[in-house]
């Protein structure tokens, strides 16, 4: 993009948000602890969308994530897990900063076994240990493939698979206790989310982000394909999946709205410009311009579903934050001036 242009956008960009910055609320916001999980077991290295594997979507999808500026000060920690547990790359104690996050994620090579459960609820107690007297969101953002199989059977939240599906989870299957622990900080707590038992202070907000990258053998709304049940005939059946992979889409996506977290599947036919989208896109065109510009200030102040269109950094609200994404990533993707 023509540096001219760009100027003469930021320029308008600070007249446009002056406009608008009285309906932002004044209200003070805690700050937030956001500890990012990545799975990085050896079924990360299967084919994500065309050209990629599910590690690299991964990868750039956290990459991006960090490049939003968020609404709150931010402290960030970065944990990987494969075979027996998780792996803590970089504490909150560290104070990294997203560049250094970034440089952690992408060092990430692949690994052995899934100890997806085990991984979570290590995460979620970490998260609400860390300064746990104080009043802060805590977040969990868990990139995975979803195949639980190794957590140590003595584990907090080691279980089999649940037969039923969110939110009639089996009592003691790892779903279950997954639940359990985000919900309310014990693995064997099934009360209400967002209610926290002793000695976790009350009003204390745990919120489970999940970007699930699974392949096609779990069937989306529509999907079908033909079958010949008899020489010469073709019928059009919906696809069957693994009685376990069918569970596991409304696991996370009830777990994430639950929490009141974002979720996004992530598949085979998943286009590319929303399987690895820019930060500031927010029409997910692939391109960063005037039209994500005029998104974000006829959105700005208001509530909107967590994580989608406008609102970049997940707060619930689009606001400065997700203005200034836009500004800092103008003509990202585009080709063309008039994109």
């Amino acid at each position: 993009m023509r540096t001219e242009s760009k100027r003469r956008f930021l320029s308008k960009a600070a007249v446009a948000l002056a406009c608008v910055g009285g309906l932002a609320s004044s209200t003070a916001l805690a700050d937030e602890h956001v500890l990012i999980l990545l799975d990085k077991t050896g079924s990360m290295g299967g084919t994500s969308v065309p050209g990629l594997t599910r590690l690299q979507v991964a990868k750039a999808r956290i990459d991006g994530y960090l490049q939003i500026i968020p609404s709150v000060p931010t402290k960030y920690a970065f944990w990987t897990f494969d075979n027996a547990g998780p792996t803590q790359v970089i504490n909150f104690a560290a104070n990294a900063t997203p560049a250094q996050i970034s440089a952690a994620v992408n060092a990430t090579t692949l690994g052995g076994n899934t100890p997806l459960a085990g991984s979570v609820c290590s995460a979620v107690d970490a998260l609400i240990n860390f300064l746990p007297n104080q009043f802060h969101t805590k977040r969990v953002y868990l990139v995975t493939d979803g195949d639980e199989n190794s957590t140590p059977a003595l584990n907090q939240c080691a279980g089999t698979w649940s037969v039923g599906v969110w939110p009639t989870l089996d009592v003691g299957s790892w779903q279950a206790k997954v639940r359990n622990k985000a919900c309310t900080g014990d693995a064997n707590s099934a009360g209400p989310c967002g209610v926290f038992v002793p000695p976790y202070p009350p009003g204390l907000t745990l919120v489970a982000d999940v970007d699930f990258l699974f392949t096609d053998n779990i069937p989306l709304q529509g999907d079908y394909e033909g079958r010949e049940p008899g020489e010469g005939q073709t019928v059009r059946v919906p696809y069957e999946a693994a009685p376990s992979a069918a569970t596991e889409v409304p696991f996370f996506s009830g777990l994430a709205q639950a929490t009141r977290g974002r979720y996004a599947g992530v598949t085979q036919k998943t286009p590319a410009t929303q399987a690895t989208p820019l930060p500031g896109d927010a029409n997910l065109d692939g391109c960063v311009n005037v039209t994500d510009r005029t998104q974000v200030l006829s959105q700005y102040g208001q509530k909107v579903p967590v994580g989608t269109g406008a609102d970049f950094n997940r707060s619930g609200v689009v606001d400065t934050g997700d203005y200034q994404t836009v500004v800092n990533n103008f003509g990202r993707g585009c080709t063309t001036l008039s994109e």
